[in-house]
């Protein structure tokens, strides 16, 4: 690793990041399907299983556009941190005549997911906001006049393509939506599904069927006592029940893009280990 340092023009004091130069920052976007590209950047999460193993581990804090014939649709809106990045990515994107940016819509209202709305609002002045508002108007009055709030089975229409605004099986947030790319069968699951990944490996920017040696079962269990603390409190396989249902069956899902996991491309492979993760996490914190 180099040195830390804030991009000069984020307008973020205080605050120590990997530099892009060495993370998936250089890497993508990546087209993960035809029009859903992956965008933003990883930040350290130094875990003491991770500090053991020698190794730095790397979460995403990833950004996704999906594209229809008309408009497209950011998912979340990165990390403040990361806002020279995603803003550089968009740019090439759009300067490469990707539709322009109709929706921007935050899963949820912490700041690796929300922070840069009102950036992006005031960058693309065409743009709304949509998903689960709630408090959102009050952070930003003078945007509220762009700003839609959306339930559970509410959809948008890019063209030839609808986006659909679904129920997040595990939240972090009461106000917390997962979405769903009908086209390309693409769910996106915020911090649900989430799980670190090794830098120095090489990992940063790939799918998780392309890193076969990464102990998912294991840096899932990491990820859900920092990031879902409830899962070590409840039984989770009713959760795991009604995530096989929601991808198997209510929207059927060829690709998974967590804002925080490697992209899967195989799921009724990959969800049995992170599956296995969970059910880990839970036998440990288990009461006897």
């Amino acid at each position: 690793m180099t040195d830390f340092y804030v991009p000069g023009d984020s307008g973020v004091t205080g605050v120590t990041i990997a530099d892009p130069e060495n993370t998936s920052g250089r890497l993508l976007p990546r087209e993960l399907a035809p029009g859903v590209t992956w965008l933003g950047d990883c930040m350290l999460f130094p875990t003491p299983q991770g500090l053991k193993l020698g190794k730095l581990e790397h979460s995403y804090t990833a950004v996704f556009l999906v594209s229809g014939e008309d408009s497209s649709l950011l998912v979340d809106t990165g990390h403040p941190k990361d806002w020279v990045v995603v803003r550089t990515q968009l740019d090439a994107l759009f300067e490469a005549s990707v539709p322009p940016l109709k929706y921007i819509f935050p899963t949820h209202f912490e700041v690796t997911h929300s922070g840069n709305l009102g950036r992006l609002l005031r960058r693309f002045p065409e743009a709304r906001a949509v998903g689960n508002i709630r408090d959102f108007e009050l952070i930003f009055p003078d945007l509220a006049g762009r700003m839609d709030h959306k339930e559970v089975g509410d959809s948008v229409d890019l063209g030839a393509r609808r986006f659909v605004f679904v129920d997040a099986v595990f939240k972090d947030l009461v106000s917390t939506l997962w979405g769903y790319d009908e086209k390309e069968q693409v769910l996106f699951s915020s911090d649900g599904l989430g799980f670190g990944h090794y830098h120095g490996d090489e990992h940063c920017g790939k799918f998780a069927e392309e890193l076969p040696e990464l102990p998912i079962p294991e840096l899932t269990g990491i990820f859900l006592e920092y990031a879902l603390y409830w899962t070590r409190l409840k039984d989770v396989e009713p959760h795991i029940e009604r995530l096989r249902k929601l991808v198997f069956e209510d929207y059927p899902v060829r690709l998974i893009a967590s804002a925080h996991g490697s992209p899967v491309s195989d799921p009724s492979t990959t969800m049995e280990r992170i599956e296995g993760g969970m059910r880990e996490l839970a036998e440990r914190y288990a009461i006897r």
